[in-house]
This record gives C-alpha cells, structure tokens and sequence, in this order.
C-alpha cells in the first residue's frame, strides 16, 4: 500500500438531502485536514436497478438507518481487492483521514473501536481488508433479499477480536463522550434524537444535545463550510431523490 493511493472513502448516508448539513461539514474538514487523495463514494438508498446499491425498501425494514447494510457489500464493490474505509455521514473529522487508512490490520478482516451498544464493537467506522472481508460475506444480491443481514453480521462480529482489529476510539468519539474537542480524531453523531440538523427520517422524539459546546461547533462549522464552497471550486454532493 503507498501514500500515493488514493484513498477509498464509502460513506453511508440518506437519498434525499436530509443529511445534507452534516455531509457538507464531514467532507469539508476531512479535504481540510488531509493533503492525499480522496476517492469518495456516498452510498445510498436508489430506485435505479442499474446502481450498486440499487435496493427493494422492504429489505432495509431491519436497518436502523437508511444505509446500514451497505457497508457490508463494500469489498464486492471494490472487487476484493485493496482497502477501503467505511464511516456512517453524521460526523465531524479533526485529524488526517490518512491515519486512519494506515491503519495495520494485523492480517485481520477489519478494524473498528470497541464499545459497548452492540456487544464489542462500534462499526460505524471500519478499516476493511476486502479480501478478507469479501470471504466472510455473502454476495451482495443475497444480501439485499436478507433484510436481517445486518443485525446477523453484528452479532456475529462485534466483540469477535480475531476478525477485528481494535481502533483508537478518538476516530469514533461517540457524541463527545467525555472528550474535548481537541482529544477527538472524529466526532460522531452517534444519537439520532438529538441530531442538530434534525433528518426527518427519524421518527422518533427529539431531544437537546447533552452537549451544548459541540452543537455550537456544529453550527460554526456549517457556516464554515458553506463560506468555503462560495469562495473554491468543490464538487458538489449528488442527491439520489426517491421520494418520501
């Protein structure tokens, strides 16, 4: 693997622009904090059976966001081969994305933090081997008729540390837990309830952030972000409308 690689970036988010607040800010400071090369791909939910992640909504009635199952067809979709990075869309980066990339795996099928809301691990932020990776999934198509594919890879895997390699958890800094800012790699987002940007596919009750300091920085990193796309050319983010 060489610095020169581009580096492979599957992000998971909403179709229709519900997220769009936060994925303007997560791809703003991660081209911000990084000099290398960044090929990413925004996964989601489409009505165009000729996509990759074409899918039938009644197989995703088991994942708790719109793109959870995603991020395990990823190595089919990299051909099993090389690495790829996987991170759900609701977070901020701090620090070189390249570090993460860097990552050794120790021969193992993937990285992630350890925590504790599904058993061991937190994969909301993986490293991925798609050799290794690939030979513990089924195909894609398979798992697209499965719609509790998902949550079946959860079990199996979080909390299994011969397939996974442990991860710093700053790279997966869980609402700010009891971090500062400055001791976070990566903020994630992580409680969909008091999500500052509110995406209205959540159904459930909103709630005030725990912490204040960190939605401040939410809205300062908006305007941020948004003085940034006026003022250079930045590619701009292709919403897959499929309706409500």
């Amino acid at each position: 693997m060489s610095t020169s690689d581009p580096i492979r970036l599957f992000i998971g988010s909403s179709s229709n622009g519900e997220d769009a607040p936060i994925e303007n800010i997560y791809e703003y400071t991660l081209r911000k904090n990084t000099k290398r090369e960044l090929e990413i791909t925004w996964m989601r939910q489409t009505h165009d059976e000729k996509s990759f992640w074409h899918i039938d909504t009644d197989s995703t009635a088991h994942w708790p966001t719109p793109f959870s199952g995603y991020r395990w067809m990823i190595p089919e979709y990299c051909e099993f081969r090389g690495r790829a990075l996987y991170t759900d869309c609701d977070m901020i980066n701090f620090r070189d994305i390249g570090d993460l990339w860097d990552t050794d795996l120790e021969g193992k099928m993937c990285a992630a933090r350890k925590g504790t809301r599904f058993g061991g691990h937190e994969f909301c932020v993986m490293v991925i081997d798609c050799e290794k990776m690939g030979q513990a999934m089924i195909p894609a198509s398979r798992q697209k008729n499965i719609p509790e594919y998902h949550r079946r890879m959860i079990n199996t895997y979080s909390g299994n540390d011969a397939a996974v390699k442990e991860l710093d958890p700053r790279w997966n800094c869980l609402d700010g837990e009891d971090r500062t800012i400055d001791d976070m790699w990566q903020l994630h987002w992580t409680k969909m309830a008091s999500q500052p940007w509110a995406p209205w596919w959540f159904r459930g009750t909103p709630e005030e952030h725990a912490r204040p300091d960190l939605v401040q920085l939410f809205e300062n990193m908006l305007i941020e972000c948004v003085d940034y796309r006026r003022s250079y050319e930045y590619p701009p983010i292709d919403y897959n409308i499929i309706g409500k």
